[in-house]
């Protein structure tokens, strides 16, 4: 199984007045998840150094916390794919 090791997660919400006491509770969520697909998707993460993730758009007023992090989660695994690809 792999190990994926967050020593720092910088994040950047715009708009999200009215939804600050979500955003904790999504972003763990969203690690969860990415933890939980990770076997699926790469079997070696290597010794990324670091991750850029793509910038995406969460409309928090229109979604839930699950679907907010479900699109995080796809968001960093896919940048991991890139990454390894690379």
């Amino acid at each position: 199984m792999s190990e994926l090791r967050v020593d720092n997660l910088r994040m950047n919400f715009q708009v999200a007045a009215g939804h600050e006491h979500r955003v904790e509770a999504i972003t763990r969520r969203a690690l969860d998840l990415t933890a939980e697909r990770l076997p699926m998707h790469l079997t070696d993460t290597g010794d990324l150094e670091s991750l850029a993730v793509a910038p995406i758009q969460l409309r928090l007023g229109a979604m839930s916390n699950e679907e907010a992090a479900d699109q995080m989660a796809a968001a960093i695994l896919e940048a991991l794919a890139l990454q390894l690809k690379a």
